[in-house]
């Protein structure tokens, strides 16, 4: 990945971050936030989804879409659309 486009999706999943940080508890905000910081972009999307899913916090359509393009731009796989199943949407 070049460095434009890392530091385009770590802003993407900082924003997120702010957007969720109402349905995130606070120890997993800093977890997330230091695994976008580290440079695990792939994990910080999944711990995110995971956590959401854990509690089936709701989403709205646009940041369901936002962590899903996130999921096809980095070429993951379906563990994070699988997780989100469990969020209702908004």
């Amino acid at each position: 990945m070049e460095r434009v486009e890392y530091q385009e999706i770590a802003g993407i999943l900082h924003g997120l971050l702010i957007r969720l940080d109402d349905r995130i508890q606070s120890e997993d905000l800093a977890l997330i936030s230091e695994f976008i910081d580290v440079g695990e972009l792939g994990l910080a999307l999944e711990q995110m989804a995971d956590v959401l899913s854990e509690d089936e916090q709701p989403l709205t359509s646009d940041e369901r879409a936002d962590m899903l393009a996130l999921v096809s731009r980095m070429g993951m796989d379906g563990r994070v659309p699988e997780a989100l199943a469990f969020c209702p949407e908004t």
